[in-house]
């Protein structure tokens, strides 16, 4: 019976197929047909229209798990925590419960659907074809690559170990997956970041304005996927140094920028607060699955009736923040920095010292303040049906679901060089910002020294001129800098200073000691080993305080598990376990055993179950 699933998967995959080339105009390259099944003699991919509308199939096919690969990344996480309201099937999955038959959030086959699509492109793709030596097939050959590798991530996050095919599913002779291994995710990382190394600096597709939207950012670069891979994989110093590479080269210029949400002045009160913070995630992503705006025209996010109080749902939110997510937040230690404009001293003050909130959203961070709004409406006679509570959420454009975004890509850099052995570093990207002057003087020079004997000194190389330090200034938050005429947006800040008030001068908000008690009677390379595990903790929390609820958070929590094992395990189980059954006010005891599992196993507990 087993065989027989597993058989059915690729056979449905395999329906699915679609690479007709079709006369369509570029305002409907979206609404490509889906039914149409094509074997391996049907289709030679031979032109330069061909690579459109293949690769623009294979987004359509993304559509499909777009939503899903948000909500199955949070609330089997610790920042959300599902509502009364919600549906059946995500509070299944929210529980790790047993997942009904029917269950719209499990369906492999959609995986293997894009899978089997690129796969069927790679292997007929014609690399050598070229028109007015243009090689017709190269850009978009790399962009098919890094979908196939991103959705096997997605894959392996949601359901463990899968099996593993890189050949077109042409027949269904060819569908039997018990011929194809089963492979976990840092096997599968393992086997895919070769494929896309040769592609590392070549342009992607750029088709225009498709319905609104910019083609270029529905394709992953090639240097942040192998980044990803290498991450998965535990090649800490090579995931570095390409999210580097990204962010900083002649080719590509990526500074933080320095939108952030903070109090506008010392009285600390709600109507006092200055946001240029709230559409920050949407304006700062750089690549997403771009969605229709009608239903007939394909798949329309649904996330909003997730989200949000909308009149579709009667008001109701089916997911809301968690109480680990809150109490995070409120735990943290802002900074307000003035400058007295006439004296020009500089003095630091915090807030949780003198000021009590009402509201915990404000007692600390501010950025779950500024995603979240939960306010009271006034319900007629004729709504007595609808919740007079609504909640309003900021993260997210429906018709563009974010797959990477700038300090995304920071914060994994963090994660990298971290466990590459470089905390000090690390850490930059959290309290200063990465750039030539705070490596200068926050990085010791034993550590600079680490780096260039393990070939890592590159990961020191800001000098390109955006990349300089912003500064505060007396009650106007972060000022526009006068280095090289640029623009505040081309600056770099702690990414702690989004939400949390100037992180560089905040002395509460340091480097862990390495001569405190709690180092005391370990060797160095103990005491270095227990400083990137403080460190990797605090970017675990500042990627819930950035990121959450846009998809990340399962699979961070996945992959810092993974990090942690002890040599000869599979993961530091407890790591997950621990935050998964904390995220609600009441400990969730048998949901911690059964995360925890013998503790340092792979745990079957942790994913959907294969069909």
């Amino acid at each position: 019976m087993l065989i027989m699933k597993k058989r059915n998967i690729l056979i449905a995959a395999l329906s699915v197929l679609m690479f007709g080339v079709t006369t369509t105009s570029c305002e409907d390259m979206l609404r490509t047909d889906s039914k149409v099944v094509m074997y391996e003699n049907d289709n030679t991919l031979a032109g330069a229209t061909d690579t459109v509308y293949s690769v623009m199939g294979i987004i359509k096919k993304m559509q499909v798990i777009a939503d899903r690969t948000v909500l199955l990344g949070e609330v089997r996480g610790d920042l959300l925590e599902v509502t009364d309201h919600a549906n059946t099937d995500l509070v299944e999955i929210a529980n790790f419960s047993e997942i009904s038959e029917n269950n719209r959030y499990n369906s492999i086959v959609d995986y293997y659907a894009i899978i089997n699509n690129c796969n069927y492109f790679l292997a007929h793709a014609d690399t050598t074809l070229t028109i007015n030596q243009y090689k017709v097939f190269e850009r978009e050959y790399a962009a098919v690559l890094g979908f196939r590798a991103w959705t096997y991530l997605q894959l392996a996050q949601v359901y463990g170990k899968v099996p593993f095919v890189t050949e077109p599913i042409t027949s269904g002779d060819q569908a039997n997956l018990d011929n194809y291994p089963l492979m976990d995710i840092k096997q599968i990382a393992a086997e895919l970041v070769d494929d896309l190394l040769p592609y590392s600096e070549t342009l992607l597709p750029d088709y225009g304005e498709l319905k609104n939207l910019l083609s270029s950012e529905f394709f992953i670069p090639v240097k942040l996927i192998i980044g990803d891979l290498y991450l998965w994989a535990e090649d800490y110093g090579k995931a570095a140094i390409y999210y580097k590479s990204y962010l900083s080269s002649f080719k590509q210029q990526v500074p933080t920028g320095t939108n952030f949400i903070s109090w506008g002045g010392t009285d600390f009160i709600e109507n006092d607060v200055d946001n240029s913070y709230s559409s920050h995630a949407v304006s700062s992503v750089i690549t997403f699955i771009p969605m229709e705006s009608e239903v007939y025209d394909g798949v329309v996010s649904e996330l909003d009736d997730v989200f949000e109080s909308t009149e579709d749902n009667y008001y109701f939110p089916q997911v809301t923040y968690s109480n680990a997510i809150a109490e995070l937040s409120a735990k943290q230690i802002y900074c307000y920095h003035d400058i007295n404009p006439n004296t020009q001293v500089s003095s630091v003050r915090y807030p949780m010292d003198d000021v009590i909130q009402e509201s915990r959203l404000l007692a600390g961070d501010l950025r779950l303040y500024s995603n979240f709004k939960i306010r009271g409406i006034k319900l007629d006679e004729t709504m007595g049906q609808y919740n007079d509570q609504q909640q309003d959420f900021y993260k997210y454009d429906t018709r563009s679901i974010g797959l990477y975004r700038d300090d995304q890509v920071y914060l994994r850099l963090a994660e990298a060089m971290n466990r590459a052995g470089m905390p000090e570093t690390a850490f930059l990207v959290l309290k200063y910002g990465l750039c030539e002057e705070n490596i200068e003087q926050y990085v010791s020079e034993k550590e600079k020294e680490y780096a260039a004997q393990n070939g890592l000194d590159t990961l020191f190389d800001f000098s390109l001129a955006y990349f300089r330090p912003a500064e505060y200034r007396y009650n106007t938050g972060l000022r526009r800098p006068t280095y090289d005429n640029s623009s505040a947006t081309q600056n770099t800040i702690g990414i702690h200073s989004r939400g949390s008030g100037d992180a560089a001068v905040n002395g509460r908000y340091v480097l862990p000691d390495t001569t405190s008690v709690e180092f005391e009677g370990l060797d160095e390379e103990a005491k270095k080993e227990l400083l990137i595990k403080k460190v990797e903790e605090l970017i675990a929390d500042e990627m819930a305080l950035e990121l959450g609820f846009e998809g990340y958070r399962y699979g961070d929590l996945i992959r810092i598990a993974m990090h942690r094992a002890e040599p000869g395990t599979y993961a530091d189980n407890e790591y997950l376990a621990s935050r998964v059954a904390n995220r609600t006010s009441e400990y969730n005891g048998a949901l911690y055993d059964k995360l925890y599992g013998d503790g340092s196993s792979y745990n079957r507990n942790w994913y959907l179950p294969l069909p």
